[in-house]
């Protein structure tokens, strides 16, 4: 990372696989013969408007992590906000960003157009949350009936004014999605045109992802 790079994409990878119920974090677990974080991280080099890549991780992974892909890595911290933080302020140090994405390691499924039309994107706005409207019936504790339509889901990649988000993100709040933490009055964009990319959280979700691979790899395969 340069102090002139602007664009830069962001991957948090500081799970430990407490869920996952392994020694191993899920995002090093293999995936139809790769690391699952090895998708992310390629769909990342793709996007040729990124000037730097970030892994936030744990220090023991670093050395094979800049080595096997040579990007910048620091240190994760012990909850995902802490570790969003940690790699705040790296680019703060090292870079003079203006945008920045951040994208989970655990979902393999993404894709480059999307880190492509985020960055587009925060030309006009101060922030783009890729969102998902909710098909289910939606139930609350102490009432009946719920309007589903008053609801969405925020799922990441996230991006970002970054100047904006360095300013209010805090460690230590509460909040599950760095775009909750800005003001009321930023210009946010809610992108409901994305595909939701599946997160690997259970051992189950990768024997599924497995499958998904296969049948994209053979979507590829029949037209070309």
């Amino acid at each position: 990372m340069k102090k002139t790079d602007k664009n830069i994409v962001m991957i948090t990878a500081g799970g430990v696989g407490q869920r996952f119920g392994t020694e191993i974090p899920k995002q090093y677990f293999i995936l139809d013969g790769k690391p699952v974080i090895e998708y992310v991280v390629d769909a990342c080099k793709k996007c040729e408007m990124a000037d730097a890549i970030l892994i936030v991780a744990a220090a023991a992974y670093h050395e094979q992590l800049h080595k096997k892909y040579g990007v910048d890595v620091t240190d994760s911290g012990s909850e995902l906000n802490e570790t969003k933080r940690n790699g705040f302020d790296y680019i703060e140090k090292h870079s003079s960003c203006e945008k920045l994405i951040v994208v989970e390691a655990v979902r393999p499924f993404l894709e480059v157009e999307v880190l492509y039309e985020t960055f587009k994107l925060l030309d006009k706005y101060d922030a783009v949350a890729c969102a998902r409207k909710i098909t289910d019936s939606l139930g609350k504790y102490g009432k009946w009936i719920v309007n589903r339509e008053d609801y969405y889901t925020l799922n990441p990649p996230e991006g970002f004014r970054f100047a904006l988000l360095n300013q209010y993100f805090k460690a230590d709040s509460s909040y599950t999605e760095s775009i909750q933490q800005l003001p009321e009055t930023s210009k946010i964009y809610l992108n409901f045109e994305v595909p939701y990319f599946d997160k690997i959280t259970y051992p189950d979700d990768l024997f599924r992802a497995e499958a998904m691979m296969k049948l994209r790899k053979q979507k590829i395969f029949e037209e070309e």
